[in-house]
């Protein structure tokens, strides 16, 4: 059986309604029927109020990470901070869209890495969109975006050129303004500009820096931190010039735990263990084995879990769905999914000896349900500082999941 937690990363998810909620109330403006959870007692009662709201999204920034690296960012270190839950699995095309839509990936559908489209076949949710005609289909849930024109704020994404068009962009930032910043510097200098300008503003900033070095050389490397110190004093410079009316909240979508290539196995390294299995999907953290027609899903998941023994979490399709790991599940999302589903639980990672050179030599890794992967901050500036934000963002996950 898969581990599931307290609310499967729908903290993670309330975290851009809770701020357009926020800008509706500092706007004076009436609740579209998406945020009519923040009517709610509990959640009115904690909600601050403020004329504009950047979320900032840090690719492979863990809620662990950051407190190993406190000393490297002290200006994010020292914000109102707390920690809460990715989705699962704890995947950037997973989280991202999480974050975008404010649904889990059994509703959204992209609720993996690499993972079974019924036309095409395995592709990947983050570059593997061509093809993908009818793309309201693959990502099922309508970004947020739209909303921040209807209360009057003006929504944006902020990101590198190479961002600004693809699959992935259209499907989860539509309905958002894409502004180019090529260094972290740039990203939240172009964030100024636009609060500087006069509209109110729903933004989204994402600084992917952190996640390309730690799958390079790792978290603790000296390239990872690096790009930490960079981005902290980005945000300490942001932070300071900020008009007192914006808030902020700063996220990750999923943590990082570095795996040595010792620690790498082989997944075909016994023929055995592959009958039956016709496909390979997920990531070296999560893997989805698709299985041949006929093939009994229990006798293979029964198979895997003798052999990894402690070393991985192995399910059904079935019993995962169940489990309510990823939320609740659509009926057409689920054949997304491996029929049977190998997580790692130690420190380690599933390859195929043929993988392509380059994953094998990844050092950060995540996908999987470990506390450090599943961990990321929600750290408060501005005028969200001192608020109940981060309560009501619990508050509105609990009425919304």
């Amino acid at each position: 059986m898969l581990p599931t937690t307290a609310d499967n990363g729908a903290r993670l998810a309330a975290i851009l309604p809770s701020g357009l909620a926020t800008v509706a109330r500092g706007l004076g403006s009436e609740l579209p029927e998406e945020l009519a959870f923040a009517r709610a007692n509990a959640v009115a009662e904690r909600l601050p109020a403020a004329r504009s709201f950047v979320m900032v999204v840090v690719d492979g920034l863990g809620h662990a990470n950051l407190v190993a690296a406190k000393g490297r960012a002290p200006t994010l270190a020292g914000l109102q901070r707390r920690r809460i839950e990715t989705v699962a699995p704890s995947t950037t095309g997973a989280a991202l869209t999480t974050l975008t839509t404010g649904e889990l990936p059994g509703r959204h559908g992209l609720i993996g890495y690499r993972i079974r489209h019924p036309r095409l076949g395995l592709v990947t949710t983050l570059k593997d969109w061509g093809g993908i005609d009818d793309r309201a289909a693959w990502q099922r849930a309508k970004p947020l975006f739209e909303i921040a024109g209807r209360i009057g704020a003006r929504p944006v994404a902020i990101g590198r050129p190479a961002h600004a068009a693809g699959g992935l962009t259209e499907a989860i930032l539509g309905g958002a303004e894409y502004h180019p910043g090529q260094r972290i510097e740039d990203r939240f200098a172009v964030a100024s500009r636009l609060l500087r300008a006069g509209d109110p503003v729903v933004a989204y900033l994402y600084v992917d820096e952190l996640d390309k070095a730690a799958h390079d050389r790792g978290w603790r490397s000296g390239g990872w931190l690096q790009r930490l110190e960079q981005l902290d004093g980005a945000l300490e410079g942001f932070l300071r010039t900020l008009p007192g009316d914006v808030g902020v909240a700063v996220t990750a979508d999923h943590g990082i735990v570095d795996v040595e290539r010792h620690q790498q196995v082989m997944l075909d390294a016994d023929p055995g263990l592959l009958e039956g299995v016709a496909d390979i999907g997920g990531e070296p953290r999560f893997r989805s084995l698709y299985l041949e027609d006929g093939a009994d899903a229990a006798t293979v998941a029964a198979r895997w879990a003798a052999a990894e023994g402690p070393r991985a979490w192995v399910a059904t399709r079935d019993a995962a769905v169940t489990s309510g790991c990823f939320g609740p599940v659509a009926p057409e999302v689920a054949p997304r999914l491996g029929d049977v589903l190998i997580a790692a639980r130690r420190q380690v990672a599933y390859y195929r000896s043929t993988d392509d050179p380059r994953s094998l030599a990844m050092v950060g890794q995540h996908g999987s349900f470990s506390e450090d992967e599943r961990g990321v901050p929600l750290a408060l500036g501005g005028a969200l500082e001192g608020t109940g934000f981060a309560a009501a963002v619990a508050e509105a996950a609990a009425l919304r999941s």
